[in-house]
């Protein structure tokens, strides 16, 4: 992820309407087994290890050896969270009544400048609008996101602006777990080679392997992220060669970037909450109240109406005695 930069442009992402909300989405079942898994794999290995590995660690080292691990695993378990359910940046579409002339007018790319580097915008014919800067439509979730650096299925979720973060201390987090619990149970296992036999030592190397089999692919993952981070990239800009041969505009040198990452303020939402429709009574100036008889009788005689009816009952006897 790229530190903040300043364009020349002052370019910004659509204006949210005051009632947006995400596209609806088709559910996909397939879509939740990878996530399920990875929470299946780091809850049960890490229950596991504390139930048959750490009480021996407890008594003959120090009960530091459960608190470190448990802290770890909580912020571990935090950040996988935050990763999962956090808003990555989404923008609203644009209303399908505006600018529908335009869907079909409007040139494929615009161009802006961004500390005297000219960075392309991409007409997104799904949301309606020019994406602004490293933002990218995701296939999987159909958003366009800000920031968006990949479309992780083990958290099923887009990672972008918002919750970048939260993922690059996952993984962080997630390798120091794995050399915790490899490392700790190697020693469980180092102290019982005559009892390999036993329930704890078979569970503590079947907890060894579960761990030494995703070291590997994790800490290779937290390396990218690290080296991408220290540049001011993307996934999505090395993967597709964006600036390579050229000039990141986007980086403010590895310090800058890696706390820009960690240290800077969260990213505006965009998309709104839905708000329920206040229903309200609104009685029209025509209807009016019910009225007693009483108060219906001194309206009448008020407007004058009852001296015409008194008058209208006396002519009736003379002009039926006329005819």
């Amino acid at each position: 992820m790229a530190g903040g930069s300043k364009s020349g442009g002052g370019v910004a992402g659509p204006s949210p309407p005051p009632h947006a909300s995400v596209p609806h989405r088709p559910f996909r079942p397939s879509r939740y087994v990878p996530v399920s898994a990875a929470t299946a794999f780091l809850v049960g290995s890490t229950t596991l290890f504390f139930c048959f590995t750490c009480p021996w660690l407890t008594e003959q080292f120090s009960v530091a050896v459960p608190i470190y691990n448990g802290v770890i695993f909580l912020f571990v378990l935090a950040n996988f969270c935050m990763a999962t359910f956090m808003d990555p940046g989404i923008f609203p579409r644009a209303d399908e009544d505006e600018d529908k002339e335009d869907d079909f007018r409007a040139p494929l790319y615009k161009t802006v400048e961004i500390r005297g580097i000219q960075v392309r915008m991409k007409w997104c014919s799904t949301c309606r609008f020019y994406r602004p800067p490293r933002c990218s439509h995701c296939s999987v979730c159909d958003n366009c996101v800000e920031d968006f650096d990949h479309h992780c299925p083990w958290v099923n979720n887009c990672i972008g602006r918002r919750n970048y973060r939260y993922f690059f201390l996952f993984l962080l987090s997630l390798t120091t777990h794995i050399m915790g619990v490899f490392g700790f149970g190697l020693l469980f296992i180092l102290y019982h080679t005559q009892q390999l036999d036993h329930v704890h030592s078979a569970v503590t190397m079947a907890v060894m392997c579960v761990a030494g089999l995703f070291f590997i692919p994790v800490a290779g993952l937290t390396g990218f992220h690290i080296v991408l981070v220290a540049r001011g990239r993307t996934t999505n800009e090395q993967v597709t060669g964006k600036f390579r041969g050229g000039v990141n505009p986007f980086t403010n040198g590895c310090s800058r970037n890696i706390s820009h990452v960690l240290c800077s303020s969260q990213a505006p939402r965009y998309l709104g909450r839905k708000r329920k429709p206040t229903a309200l009574a609104v009685q029209p100036p025509f209807l009016r109240p019910q009225l007693s008889e009483s108060q219906l009788n001194a309206k009448v005689l008020d407007n004058g109406i009852l001296g015409d009816m008194h008058r209208v009952r006396g002519l009736k006897p003379t002009v039926c005695s006329e005819i």
